[in-house]
């Protein structure tokens, strides 16, 4: 009976994370260049392998033998990682000049208060006061880019040049190079929330590109990458976590009562 209760246990925690990674999910719909997650889970296999090896602590004969105490019931599951999926999301039109889409597996680069490079797919940018172009969380854009003073216009072509138009100049003039980040595994970047990851081993050192080149996807300006989140998918698939979750909670009521039951009857 406690094995029940110990497989019914880690199948009520594992859905249970399962059900929160899918409401953020289903929160971030609508969120510009968020890459949805998806709880991976396997079975806690029982230790029949050890069983066929030997059945027994120690190699030795007569009646001082003990067998090993293993489970046999099969087992319960358990977490084994939250991936990220970095497919592309869909493409809206927004005429914001500073709005950019990577149509491609690149990634923009921030400057974190702290030094390091943090990277996004989230285009959606904007300038401060001095001119500097940020992200919505302040993060200036790397490398710097500096609008100039009473400017009109400003175009970002597909290979990320900026251009600017200057009242009372006859010719656009380039300020600035957008340039992408192109990770071996993006999978592996650490999600440090605000639509940010950071390098880790696991994603491998980013190459640094000039857009359209070696598969890092030109840039698209006046528009953004929404969430690549599937709402329908995502409502069948917490449909069937909670149906499963209620079905666990029975799971351990009954084992409850059984164990009641029997200390009863004791």
């Amino acid at each position: 009976m406690l094995s029940q209760l110990f497989m019914a246990k880690s199948a009520f925690f594992s859905f249970e994370r399962k059900m929160q990674v899918i409401a953020n999910n289903i929160h971030n719909a609508q969120t510009v260049g968020f890459k949805k997650r998806r709880l991976e889970m396997e079975s806690l296999f029982p230790l029949i392998l050890e069983r066929a090896y030997t059945e027994f602590e120690d190699q030795v004969s007569g009646s001082g033998r003990k067998r090993k105490r293993y489970m046999e019931y099969g087992q319960g599951v358990r977490i084994v990682d939250v991936t990220k999926d970095f497919s592309n999301g869909t493409i809206s039109i927004t005429n914001q000049p500073f709005d950019v889409a990577i149509e491609g597996g690149g990634m923009l680069q921030f400057r974190m208060p702290d030094g390091t490079r943090g990277f996004s797919r989230a285009g959606n940018l904007h300038q401060d006061a001095e001119g500097n172009v940020l992200n919505p969380n302040g993060h200036p854009l790397e490398p710097s880019l500096r609008i100039p003073r009473n400017v009109t216009e400003v175009v970002i072509n597909e290979e990320g040049r900026v251009f600017v138009q200057v009242a009372g100049d006859d010719q656009p003039r380039e300020v600035g190079q957008i340039l992408l980040a192109k990770f071996p595994n993006a999978p592996g970047l650490k999600d440090i929330g605000q639509n940010l990851f950071l390098e880790t081993v696991a994603s491998g050192e980013p190459s640094f590109e000039i857009p359209g080149r070696n598969g890092t996807g030109s840039m698209r300006q006046r528009a953004l990458e929404f969430s690549n989140v599937n709402i329908i998918e995502e409502m069948m698939d917490m449909l069937t976590t909670q149906r499963t979750f209620e079905l666990v909670t029975k799971t351990i009521k009954s084992a409850d009562d059984m164990l009641k039951i029997a200390s009863d009857l004791k």
